[in-house]
């Protein structure tokens, strides 16, 4: 299996010992299982040097997660990927095609940091998870900044949404194609001139096409329409999450997200689904061991 933990349960397995780094190593290997890395796990493992932290508080976290067997997903790209795929489909006149999300290094989940840690690092082979954060920390200092700053705009975000959509406004399927279309120009994705709103149309009407950005739409709709639920911090790094889900077997979320998950997968499942994504998610993993015992 491909798990994929969330960041709160990543810092409690290498720093707090739930569960025991020893159980779940030996698990992953029993099972031959991989965990899988992405950004936005790791770097929230590795937040505290944003905070100041000197860099040898973090490296042994990185080198107990870097011994485990594990492989890492871009999920950053998960939007163009998918987009680009479905744009390639219906121009083509074909059915959509997955895509491939993994990559060989943690600095590959996102492309700026490639290129930028110095000399010839990039084409070292061999580097640990743990030297790689060190060069990045050393030539992006910012990728580690406290999130703080992007929760204003984010609850400001919810807000105006929340907003049209109490007047009304902003209801599916117009609201996805709305956003397809933002995600396809900021991905610099090209579309057909013309046919942008068609291309989302057709996206949204089989929700086996784009499935981690339909999972991650359902989920963002789930918590709009919960008008007493303020976004909070963890929220940034949660959301980014979900739109991953679909890459890999099984994966942790807190309860309130787990909540909105199954929401979405509910409507995507009512919609056409193949998968039942909120099947895949569990609360921590010592719950996720218990729920895919090693036979």
């Amino acid at each position: 299996m491909r798990i994929l933990l969330d960041s709160c349960d990543l810092i409690n397995l290498v720093q707090n010992g739930r569960p025991p780094v020893a159980e779940f190593d030996s698990y992953l290997l029993e099972g031959n299982h991989q965990i899988v890395l992405c950004f936005s796990n790791v770097r929230e493992l590795a937040g505290p040097l944003g905070r100041g932290a000197p860099f040898i508080e973090v490296r042994p976290l990185l080198q107990s997660l870097g011994q485990m067997p594990h492989m890492y997903l871009k999920e950053v790209a998960v939007y163009p990927s998918e987009i680009q795929s479905a744009v390639d489909a219906f121009t083509n006149g074909t059915e959509y095609q997955s895509c491939s999300l993994y990559v060989s290094r943690w600095d590959d989940t996102l492309a700026s940091l490639r290129g930028q840690q110095g000399g010839a690092v990039e084409n070292m082979v061999g580097l640990r998870l743990d030297d790689i954060v060190y060069f990045v920390q050393h030539t992006r200092p910012d990728i580690f900044a406290p999130p703080e700053q992007f929760l204003a705009p984010l609850q400001a975000q919810f807000e105006n949404g929340r907003a049209s959509h109490r007047a009304g406004g902003a209801r599916d399927p117009q609201h996805f194609i709305d956003a397809f279309k933002r995600h396809a120009e900021r991905s610099g994705v090209r579309v057909p001139a013309g046919r942008e709103d068609e291309i989302a149309a057709w996206v949204y009407a089989n929700p086996n096409r784009c499935p981690g950005m339909r999972l991650h739409h359902e989920t963002y709709r789930a918590l709009l329409e919960n008008y007493e639920d303020i976004p909070k911090v963890g929220d940034l790094t949660d959301l980014a999450l979900i739109r991953a889900v679909p890459y890999v077997d099984a994966a942790t979320l807190d309860r309130r997200m787990r909540t909105y998950c199954a929401i979405a997968s509910r409507r995507m499942r009512d919609a056409g689904a193949v998968n039942n994504y909120s099947e895949r998610v569990y609360a921590n993993a010592a719950t996720l061991m218990e729920g895919q015992p090693n036979v």
